[in-house]
């Protein structure tokens, strides 16, 4: 059954920023867009770099290795070389925790 998981605090990821983490083994970006948390695979599905590690204009996370652009708020792919989308996980705060959903 899934579950939520505590993988951060709201101070550390500030408006406008990104962190990775792992959850159950799996690399998750958890994205602070406007104060609104999501959380996408940190994986680009185009060539596997680490979206975390790319920039975050808005609500776009930009790969740092081919440029692929995804929304970060639903994970559709918004310039390729990329073309299939982010999986997306269910965000909670709670108490200036931040939860993703297993």
């Amino acid at each position: 059954m899934a579950e939520f998981v505590k993988v951060a605090t709201v101070a550390e990821i500030p408006a406008g920023r990104c962190k990775g983490v792992e959850l159950d083994g799996k690399p998750i970006a958890v994205i602070n867009v406007d104060g609104a948390y999501y959380a996408t695979d940190d994986t680009c599905t185009h060539r596997g770099a680490l979206l975390s590690e790319g920039d975050l204009e808005g609500k776009e996370i930009i790969c740092p290795l081919h440029g692929a652009v995804f929304d970060a708020t639903n994970g559709e792919v918004l310039e390729p070389p990329a073309t299939d989308p982010l999986t997306c996980y269910a965000v909670r705060v709670s108490g200036g925790e931040i939860f993703v959903q297993t």
